[in-house]
């Protein structure tokens, strides 16, 4: 069993240092920020790991040389997993200033440790074998074990009860982020936040239950211990690598009359007189008609002259003629261009096609049809899905072959959207229509 035990402890230091240099080396040579940082996590818990081995195995001199450097290391962990959140959360994410504020707890602690450091040998090896059982400590000793106590079981749950709230503020964040963006969710998904959120709770439980009822006296908790964390650092490497960086979406520092102008492929209204402007059977303003913008407006087929203007939008610069020419072109691209049949559809591409911004694509959308872009992108699928099956592609296809053709990436993200726009899942549409 001791055996065991030392093998249980030794695992999670080179599967750590394993997920480490697979993380960093990605994410130098994918410029990831958010892999760089889950890749210093790993290497912190690999060392972290190999402390406990080197307790495990009485390996005093590893001790004495890891001791000094275990709290503040400890109190880094949920700093570096917030801003491991905050990149992967972030487009474009940069270090700043700011984010080196979280790690100031773990910056006191190394200097209130310092005086490990001057500690004799006898007086180091007597306060890491005893711990907090010996009542003969010198007064270096014991203010090191107030030290140790306070960061532990004081300034940790704070940190916990503190990044917590954090990463669920930054939950909802991305929730919303990726449903104003984005037309799909694999590998940008948001769940993963949760349960990676878990599994650290679930670390420091069981870090705090290693201490509390000591392997020493129970064989099974260093078992339980290990294999918890063999689990938690194997899920967050796993999801580190698979997870995709969010693009930049930065809006290009354009005047909203050259904006517009270029959105249109047309000189700059300014620049044009509106007598000289006319009306195309495409519905967009050339020069060369008398034809005003009410009258255009009505003209364009389908579209609500009288657009609400919602108090996220009140100081946009977005002209309601303008939201007009948006809303008409998008309705092309959507119905003659079957633009959602693209898997990867993401606003910034939409906001391309248009030459303009993703914050009037959003805007345009969000006031005209009241939806974000992820229930916008996906009701036009699942439409283009129900004429299919309706004219009998389920028997030419399959439904994975279906969601396919229509833009969806999966069968579960085809049926869950399928269900929550018709009531329906896709095999009850079938049967209720034929």
């Amino acid at each position: 069993m001791e055996l065991l035990n030392k093998i249980l402890y030794a695992l999670p230091v080179y599967q750590s240092a394993a997920i480490a240099f697979l993380l960093l080396i990605n994410g130098i040579n994918n410029r990831s920020r958010a892999r760089m940082l889950m890749g210093i996590f790993q290497f912190f818990c690999a060392v972290y790991f190999s402390f406990n081995f080197s307790y495990a195995i009485r390996n005093f001199d590893a001790l004495l040389a890891l001791y000094y450097l275990i709290l503040p290391l400890i109190l880094m962990f949920l700093p570096l997993f917030y801003l491991y959140l905050l990149a992967i959360t972030t487009p474009g994410f940069r270090f700043r200033r700011s984010h080196f504020r979280h790690l100031i707890p773990a910056g006191i602690f190394l200097l209130a440790n310092t005086p490990f450091l001057f500690a004799g040998n006898q007086d180091k090896l007597n306060y890491l074998s005893q711990g907090f059982s010996s009542s003969l400590h010198s007064g270096l000793v014991l203010y090191l074990i107030f030290v140790y106590v306070t960061g532990i079981f004081v300034i940790l749950p704070i940190q916990l009860v503190y990044y917590f709230n954090k990463a669920i503020k930054l939950y909802r964040s991305h929730r919303s982020y990726i449903q104003d963006h984005y037309s799909y969710t694999e590998n940008i998904s948001l769940n993963w936040i949760l349960a990676l959120m878990a599994s650290l709770v679930l670390f420091f439980l069981s870090n705090q239950m290693l201490y509390l009822f000591g392997y020493e006296r129970n064989y099974f908790s260093p078992v339980i211990y290990n294999v918890i964390m063999l689990v938690i650092t194997l899920f967050t490497g796993y999801y580190a690598l698979s997870q995709k960086d969010l693009k930049s979406l930065e809006d290009e520092e354009k005047s909203d009359q050259a904006l517009i102008a270029e959105t249109l492929n047309l000189p700059s209204v300014s620049e044009t007189p509106k007598s000289e402007l006319s009306e195309t059977g495409t519905g967009f303003i050339v020069p060369g008609s008398e034809m005003d913008e009410s009258e255009r407006a009505k003209s364009v087929p389908g579209i609500v002259t009288d657009l609400p203007v919602s108090s996220k939008y009140a100081g946009s610069p977005l002209s309601e003629q303008r939201k007009l020419m948006i809303i008409d072109r998008l309705d092309t691209l959507m119905t003659y261009d079957k633009i959602f049949t693209n898997e990867k559809l993401s606003v910034e591409d939409v906001a391309n096609r248009l030459g303009t911004n993703t914050k009037y694509v959003s805007q345009v959308i969000n006031e005209r049809y009241g939806k974000n872009f992820y229930n916008y992108i996906n009701t036009y699928r699942v439409e283009e899905a129900q004429k299919l099956l309706l004219s009998g592609g389920w028997e030419k296809y399959s439904m994975i072959g279906i969601a396919l053709m229509v833009g969806f990436g999966s069968k579960s993200s085809f049926n869950s959207s399928f269900k929550r726009i018709t009531g329906q899942t896709p095999s009850e549409f079938v049967k209720a229509s034929g």
